[in-house]
């Protein structure tokens, strides 16, 4: 267990730090979600993401090992009092979380196995800053709105986190550290993902997972024409790369309104 700070933090001091690890420039100018075509067709047409509830998702330990590696950083009574808000600023912790994930790379083999029908679905390269601006349905004054966050990976966080806790400034919003701390084993995805806690279940949607039923939710652009900020579109290393699907998918995204959206062959020399 990490020995907490003696000294508490000033306010501005912990927003500073909450600053740093959320410095938005930091969001790459593109990342990727790997979908089958199915996935692909849905984005398209109804101009949303689906995000689903992580405990259905293939990390078994989600939330739970974040929970485990900030459970390391104790909160002093002293900081808690210093950094405790008005009674009517404090808002519960969100029992459940929903997420819909992106990559730093179009090249990760082991995601166009693993999501894409073995390398016959399609990665969606959407601009990353524009990823922080959608939100979901029904959002209402008092619910938790959603955000794009960074993972990171293993049980040690980096520096930029651990100066946030140390100072225990993570005791208003300790859940959201949580959802941003994944097992080790992942860390060649360089994850990136929007959160979506408590969202009501009015607009969860549900269907059938492997051996599971998954719930999920959208998350749209609610400004301007309403469009998701795609940028491109990568078919898998075992689709046919002929003239033919070239064609028909510039028809797909010219009939949706992403007729500027280029579609390109990946590069991997994958097959079957």
């Amino acid at each position: 267990m990490t020995k907490c700070s003696e000294e508490p933090a000033s306010m501005a001091d912990v927003l500073s730090k909450w600053n740093e690890l959320q410095d938005r420039s930091q969001i790459p100018e593109l990342l990727y979600h790997y979908t089958t075509f199915d996935g692909l067709h849905g984005i398209l047409k109804d101009d949303s993401l689906q995000a689903t509830f992580s405990k259905a998702l293939n990390d078994g330990s989600e939330w739970e090992f974040g929970k485990s590696v900030i459970s390391r950083y104790p909160i002093s009574e002293q900081t808690s009092l210093e950094l405790m808000p008005p009674p009517s600023w404090i808002v519960l912790p969100p029992k459940s979380m929903f997420a819909t994930c992106f990559c730093e790379e179009a090249t990760l083999l082991s995601m166009w196995r693993s999501y894409t029908g073995q390398g016959g679905g399609y990665c969606l390269g959407f601009e990353g800053p524009q990823l922080d601006t959608l939100q979901r349905d029904d959002l209402t004054v008092g619910s938790f709105a959603a955000r794009l966050v960074k993972v990171y990976y293993g049980e040690t966080p980096p520096a930029h986190m651990r100066n946030l806790l140390e100072c225990g400034g993570h005791s208003s919003a300790e859940w959201v550290l949580e959802n941003m701390i994944k097992h080790d084993g992942f860390k060649e995805e360089k994850e990136w993902r929007i959160i979506v806690p408590d969202p009501p279940t009015s607009i969860m949607s549900f269907h059938c997972g492997s051996a599971t039923v998954k719930a999920s939710v959208q998350i749209r652009n609610h400004h301007g024409n309403g469009k998701l900020p795609l940028k491109k579109i990568v078919y898998g290393p075992t689709l046919r790369n002929d003239a033919a699907l070239a064609q028909t998918l510039t028809w797909m995204l010219e009939k949706h309104g992403y007729g500027d959206v280029a579609a390109e062959a990946c590069a991997i020399p994958y097959r079957l």
